[in-house]
């Protein structure tokens, strides 16, 4: 599916101490702005940022999913690759949590009652769905990214990520029904930078 939107981001590079390579630690910036398709708001996409100088993978995170009020909250996590998602049942009945797909990545952890929680890593790159058995119109995604700084967009299409090291990032954008390569990005050594991101519309492309 083609698309048309556009990313409006600025860059806050809050920056204490000077580098002399790429993505030092003491050299961050928070980068924040709005997804956009067409002229309406994008919830619930993840905007990566994708180190263009590679760096070595932490994978030490782990989120959290709660199975609340028969949902998956939230029902959109990005995460590292590596890293481990804790999902809980809040609910005072049973759940399970279970992800289809491929054979590598397919898997099933169970039925377990309120206060209880399974684990699962998540190894490769990519979107996953998560299901559940007991109740198939529960759903969520767990976005994997070979980048730890990635954010979701909030109902007004605004997101936020924090801790940004200086250096030059490629941005990515996932949404459920699309994705998109949406460009170089710069997070300086310091000062207040901000760029304009657009995608163009494509021939044939409606907009809706």
């Amino acid at each position: 599916m083609i698309v048309r939107f556009s990313i409006r981001i600025s860059i806050l590079a809050a920056l204490t101490a000077a580098f002399g390579t790429p993505h030092h630690v003491g050299a961050q910036g928070t980068v924040s702005g709005t997804l956009l398709r067409g002229s309406r708001s994008v919830a619930s996409a993840v905007v990566q940022l994708i180190p263009v100088v590679q760096q070595m993978n932490s994978g030490a995170d782990t989120a959290l999913i709660d199975q609340s009020h028969l949902r998956f909250t939230p029902a959109v996590v990005p995460l590292e690759v590596g890293s481990t998602i804790e999902f809980l049942n809040s609910d005072p009945i049973m759940h399970n949590v279970f992800g289809p797909g491929r054979e590598e990545s397919a898997f099933d952890l169970g039925t377990f009652p309120q206060g209880e929680s399974r684990f699962r890593t998540f190894d490769q790159v990519g979107s996953h769905i998560i299901l559940c058995h007991v109740h198939p119109e529960m759903v969520a995604w767990v976005v994997v990214s070979p980048s730890a700084f990635s954010g979701v967009t909030r109902d007004d299409g605004g997101f936020v990520v924090d801790s940004v090291p200086a250096g030059s990032y490629d941005v990515r954008v996932w949404h459920r029904r699309w994705t998109h390569e949406a460009g170089r990005l710069d997070v300086p050594v310091g000062g207040v930078s901000r760029w304009t991101i657009r995608a163009a519309q494509a021939n044939g492309e409606t907009g809706r």
